[in-house]
């Protein structure tokens, strides 16, 4: 699992560093998201882990599902991970580039966990504190966990702000039990 993170943030930061000189960031982010998206296929993910299978056909397939919607450098990088043995690797790296890209531009990631879905008013008001608290503009990954009871969690980085019910009830607890 180890070496899958750090061959993930190598090529990561490999395809970011490449997208970062020749200003093609932005084709470099959408060509990660429709790799991700067809990586998310069960056939194609169990093709090219198959050990039995050869490269050649692997990559005919690769190349047939990617189609021209993928730029050749994009595609080429799949290839590489997978001739090497790091198709499990891919989407680790996406999630990588994604977070570098983030980073980048000044966007921090919010993990969001509520126990009813957000509406849209509500959406903006969670997006808009959040802003505050980081300075920085806000993507939110939006979770609905009936676990909480009531309530929001956030997660950004390693900060966690939890006023969920759930927490307010466990934190009465501790109190009242340490009584």
């Amino acid at each position: 699992m180890a070496r899958r993170v750090t061959a993930a943030r190598r090529y990561a930061e490999a395809a970011f560093e490449i997208g970062r000189a020749d200003r093609t960031l932005d084709a470099w982010e959408r060509d990660m998201a429709t790799i991700g998206g067809t990586m998310k296929h069960p056939e194609l993910r169990r093709l090219l882990q198959h050990p039995a299978i050869p490269f050649a056909e692997k990559e005919r397939v690769l190349r047939a599902v990617m189609g021209r919607g993928v730029a050749p450098a994009a595609v080429n990088l799949v290839l590489l991970m997978v001739r090497r043995g790091r198709p499990g690797a891919v989407e680790p790296m996406i999630a990588r580039f994604s977070e570098l890209l983030r980073r980048e531009r000044g966007v921090a990631l919010a993990q969001v966990r509520t126990a009813l879905p957000l509406d849209g008013a509500q959406r903006a008001e969670v997006a808009a504190r959040l802003r505050v608290l980081t300075g920085s503009q806000v993507e939110m990954d939006e979770t609905v966990d009936p676990d909480l009871i009531g309530g929001i969690a956030v997660r950004i980085g390693d900060q966690l702000y939890d006023a969920s019910v759930r927490s307010r009830l466990e934190r009465l607890r501790a109190r009242l039990t340490a009584v």
